[in-house]
């Protein structure tokens, strides 16, 4: 299993710049203590979280690494022009020497999104996939004509072309059908880093069944994360950090006049979380690896400062890693319940 960071580019400190430093600090030192990993959230309209321009994002870590791959988690596709969209896919990938993991997503339930980009809740999912199979043409295909409900296309060569042929590609979903369609293309799933454990469960399961057989495929899990030696020290540095998430969640959702909010609770985040002392964080991990059969674990460090995130990504490094044995799910692997 290859272990990542998940980037949301926190801002507990209101200041643009020292968030994009921040995170970029964090990925830096990813790379340096052995993670494999490092993937961009797309937010829009969120000064908590502003990270809305993901392939400059992308490509300014891609020139700032040499080893660690960087993915996207996820490209808002139904927001995008999926022409500009391949391009920016091959010029990383370029760039990164193939180390671009391209993720998707339709966008989350936010409904600032869909009418600032005109994008109906109806149709992101459609326009997501329809942009995703001409993205996908447009990338091996030497001229592509598409015609679809969502967009056209005439005689269109793609210059660059990307390194990685193909360039590995995944759908953050869990709705069935989308599942469904990812495993069947040959692309892999990723699982919401605040989704419950149980549904994570379920999209993991529904996504191994579909898999086609003789075919590796590829399941990203994201947990926030933070550990330290005794549980209550990691408590006392997550638990400011999921209250704020949560009261953020909350304040969206209760605008939008949208539930249930109970997904939202703070025991609850931090009972589904990688949180507690480095004893508590190996097991948990082990057995949330082995029911999902993850190939990759992304963390989140889960605290509101940038030098004990720094900390505790070490120890996951130095004390956690070296204790998860055979009981973590190889990559491929077909875990079922």
């Amino acid at each position: 299993m290859r272990i990542g960071i998940f980037c949301t580019y926190e801002n507990p400190q209101n200041s643009y710049a020292h968030s994009y430093a921040a995170q970029t600090r964090l990925v830096k030192h990813a790379e340096r203590i052995g993670f494999e990993e490092a993937w961009v959230a797309e937010h829009h309209f969120d000064p908590d979280a502003p990270s809305p321009s993901i392939m400059p994002l992308i490509a300014y870590l891609a020139g700032a690494t040499k080893r660690i791959r960087i993915g996207s988690a996820a490209v808002l596709l139904a927001f995008r022009n999926p022409i500009q969209v391949a391009e920016d896919v091959a010029s990383i990938d370029l760039l990164s020497g193939g180390r671009f993991d391209f993720g998707v997503a339709k966008g989350g339930p936010f409904d600032a999104q869909n009418r600032h980009f005109g994008v109906g809740k109806e149709d992101a999912r459609g326009q997501m996939l329809e942009a995703l199979s001409l993205v996908n043409r447009l990338l091996y295909e030497d001229e592509v004509s598409f015609s679809g409900r969502h967009y056209t296309v005439e005689g269109v060569r793609l210059a660059p072309k990307p390194v990685q042929q193909p360039v590995p590609t995944y759908l953050a979903t869990s709705t069935p059908e989308a599942i469904a369609f990812a495993a069947q293309s040959g692309f892999g799933v990723m699982a919401a880093s605040a989704a419950s454990l149980e549904r994570s469960y379920e999209v993991a399961d529904a996504y191994w069944r579909e898999v086609p057989r003789g075919v590796d495929g590829r399941f990203v899990l994201a947990r926030f994360y933070f550990a330290a030696p005794t549980r209550a020290e990691a408590l006392a540095q997550a638990e400011p950090y999921v209250r704020r998430f949560a009261e953020r969640m909350r304040g969206i959702f209760l605008a939008q006049g949208k539930g249930p909010l109970a997904r939202f609770e703070v025991e609850g985040l931090l009972a589904r979380s990688l949180v507690g002392s480095y004893e508590e964080v190996a097991e948990k991990t082990r057995a949330v690896a082995a029911r999902t059969g993850a190939t990759s674990l992304l963390l989140k460090p889960a605290c509101l400062d940038t030098e004990h995130a720094v900390e505790s990504l070490s120890a996951f490094a130095t004390r956690i890693r070296p204790a998860l044995d055979g009981a973590v799910a190889a990559p491929g692997r077909k875990v079922r319940a």
